[in-house]
């Protein structure tokens, strides 16, 4: 009996740390004692159980309680899985993709157009975002030498050697399969937003550099560039999805409902990745210095 108390009081101590985090700082210490100086059941660790889902679910009534946030690493994971689950009706169905193409084409050059548009805007998209890497790499080469610039350039060089693969993996797969016709082709509308499947996930797999060069302020031109270049890699991507869209709505009669919904689905997926992705550098990098002392102030 004595060993099963004992049991309940640790089931009951790691309920008690599944209470939100203001909930916690706030009456953990005080209901922590309170189940110390009695004896602990199964009727005590239902109830403490069941405050815990009343605590989340009332978790804004507890004073400095902040709504629950959900990492952006984890969101832009869930994107780039769903990106891959629409992969097949978007860019695979084949009697769609060839019968919105026919019908687009036979309105005249505006097709062809609005392919080479989509293409190039989406291969655009992909190659800043290879050089916001370029602008934290040759910035951090430059940098001092101190003890906390080395700490930072050591992180640096583990988190590129973490996403290196990966991305260089992503980037050689859109370049076979967009431009160097490797496995089955896919016809002009698949090739038109092929990019865009692709580069919202080498965006999102570049992030953690800029990030992680944020931590330095002598690193915050390199961030606040890379921020910019990746804003401009999230408008290319999306005006590049509106070159899709135009391109389906000519054809919209030959799609089926399922494939014209994979492909909206796939652009808002792609354009909300991109644009998580640029917010969340230019969020760490620090504005421009614009004020009256620098207007007009011509270079030394």
């Amino acid at each position: 009996m004595r060993r099963r108390r004992g049991v309940l009081r640790i089931v009951a101590g790691v309920v008690l740390g599944l209470y939100p985090k203001p909930w916690r700082e706030r009456y953990g210490e005080e209901v922590a004692d309170l189940v110390d100086s009695r004896p602990v059941r199964l009727r005590t660790v239902a109830d403490l159980a069941g405050g815990v889902a009343d605590a989340w679910v009332h978790h804004r009534r507890v004073p400095g309680a902040r709504p629950p946030r959900v990492p952006l690493p984890a969101i832009l994971a869930v994107g780039a899985g769903a990106l891959g689950l629409l992969w097949n009706p978007g860019v695979r169905d084949a009697a769609s993709l060839h019968g919105v193409w026919e019908r687009a084409a036979g309105a005249g050059a505006i097709a062809a157009e609005l392919h080479r548009t989509a293409t190039a805007l989406f291969a655009m998209a992909g190659l800043l975002a290879l050089l916001s890497l370029w602008q934290v790499a040759v910035r951090v080469r430059a940098a001092g030498k101190d003890a906390q610039e080395r700490a930072i350039r050591g992180r640096m060089v583990m988190v590129a050697a973490l996403v290196a693969v990966p991305a260089g993996f992503v980037v050689a797969a859109y370049v076979g399969l967009g431009f160097l016709d490797v496995g089955h082709p896919v016809g002009p509308l698949a090739e038109a937003m092929l990019g865009g499947f692709f580069s919202p996930i080498v965006m999102a797999l570049v992030l953690p550099l800029p990030l992680t060069a944020a931590a330095s302020p002598r690193l915050a031109d390199a961030v606040r560039a890379a921020g910019k270049s990746l804003a401009v890699a999230a408008i290319l991507n999306a005006i590049a999805w509106l070159a899709v869209a135009a391109l389906l709505a000519i054809g919209l009669r030959q799609a089926s409902p399922w494939f014209a919904m994979a492909v909206a689905a796939s652009a808002l997926v792609s354009t909300g990745m991109a644009a998580l992705v640029a917010r969340a550098v230019l969020r760490r990098a620090p504005h421009d210095p614009v004020g009256p002392s620098s207007i007009g102030r011509l270079p030394a």
